[in-house]
């Protein structure tokens, strides 16, 4: 059971991440304004907006927090097989 929710938010955290990527690719200013604290950029590919700092630790949060549940699915899966 364990597995499966770790699965899940994996998933549900790497989806959340690409879109809101793509998200604050489509919407953020192109411009840095550091009187606005938008100094962080995020590229994508070859499309550079600027982002606050809780926007920027929050999309890669969301994308290190999918690639744990994904090692953790992955340990627990192979827990289960060796334990059988």
């Amino acid at each position: 059971m364990l597995k499966l929710v770790f699965g899940v938010l994996a998933l549900c955290s790497w989806f959340a991440s690409f879109f809101l990527w793509k998200y604050f690719d489509a919407h953020r200013t192109r411009v840095a304004q550091p009187d606005n604290g938008r100094v962080y950029s995020l590229n994508t590919h070859g499309s550079v907006v600027y982002l606050t700092s809780g926007e920027h630790y929050f999309v890669y949060s969301l994308i290190g927090a999918g690639i744990v549940f994904f090692l953790l699915t992955i340990l627990l899966h192979y827990l289960g097989h060796t334990n059988a």
